[in-house]
């Protein structure tokens, strides 16, 4: 049951971070499952990935009810994301689980930079 409660609990901050913020939920979802649930980075974004399909359709569903989301290009979004999650998915396994790690984190570092600056 703890167990249960501390996914739950993860889902909760990713969901919450990808609807206010409109962030994908694995910017959340990744480091809390590897620092927390003890996942290995591999299988943090593989998990992340089952996870955000039904949080970010729940979003943009209250979005679409209040008018600001435009279906069509979620649409063209959807489409490249498809692809373009094959071959990230794909190339996951050229990586070990530590460059990965770094490469994550080097990237949240630089947008996160972005954000504050813009």
């Amino acid at each position: 049951m703890k167990e249960r409660l501390k996914f739950i609990l993860i889902g909760i901050l990713g969901g919450l971070a990808s609807g206010l913020l409109g962030i994908g939920g694995g910017l959340v979802f990744v480091p809390l499952l590897v620092n927390y649930a003890r996942y290995s980075q591999k299988e943090a974004h593989a998990t992340s990935l089952g996870a955000i399909i039904p949080a970010g359709i729940a979003g943009a569903t209250i979005y679409n009810f209040n008018g600001l989301n435009s279906f069509t290009d979620s649409v063209y979004l959807a489409l490249g994301g498809i692809l373009g999650a094959q071959i990230g998915s794909r190339a996951m396994y050229k990586f070990s689980n530590k460059i990965l790690r770094k490469a994550f984190g080097v990237f949240l570092f630089i947008m996160s930079i972005r954000m504050v600056l813009s």
